[in-house]
């Protein structure tokens, strides 16, 4: 018995195995902000499940500074305008989620192609454990991120992807999540 006193000290100091953890915490469901219908829907699954799962939403925006790499001395001016926006989105977005669920969301922004940043964000947080993503709403398919990621792009994720149905109504998707 002593043996588990001193373990339950330990973990309660925050040793290396509690590190990290957030108590009760049932880790981050990750959404990735794009203004769309299909993020909408994913944004509100994810709110309400993590209310009921003790988990946060993790908001994720990505940067494109591809498109004017070459642009040279633009490029700084285009990169301020365009974190500048995406800054003010994440923070309406934030807003969102704390009237859907009372709760601070987890906030990413990185800049670069979006699979490979939303891969790396994952593989870097071990906190997140799961990417949720909408599903089309237009009845032309899937979107770009739902396609790659039930496909090719599932074998580089650690955490199981989740496709809320585009056509779902946001009451049915509160019952749902709930």
């Amino acid at each position: 018995m002593p043996d588990r006193a001193k373990r339950e000290e330990e973990l309660a100091e925050g040793t290396k195995e509690n590190r990290g953890r957030r108590g009760g915490d049932g880790g981050v469901y990750l959404v990735v902000s794009d203004g769309s219908e299909e993020f909408q829907i994913a944004l509100r699954y994810a709110a309400r499940r993590a209310e009921t799962a003790r988990a946060h939403v993790g908001i994720l925006h990505v940067i494109n500074v591809d498109d004017f790499q070459h642009w040279g001395n633009v490029e700084a001016v285009m990169r301020k305008e365009l974190r500048e926006g995406a800054e003010k989105e994440l923070w309406n977005t934030a807003k969102a989620v704390n009237d859907l669920n009372g709760q601070r969301p987890v906030l990413y922004m990185a800049e670069g192609n979006r699979t490979d940043v939303i891969i790396d964000t994952i593989n870097e947080d071990d906190h997140i454990r799961m990417l949720i993503l909408g599903g089309g709403t237009t009845g032309s398919g899937p979107g770009p991120l739902v396609q790659h990621f039930t496909g090719k792009g599932l074998a580089k994720l650690r955490v199981p992807v989740l496709v809320v149905p585009g056509h779902i109504e946001a009451q049915n998707i509160d019952g749902i999540a709930l």
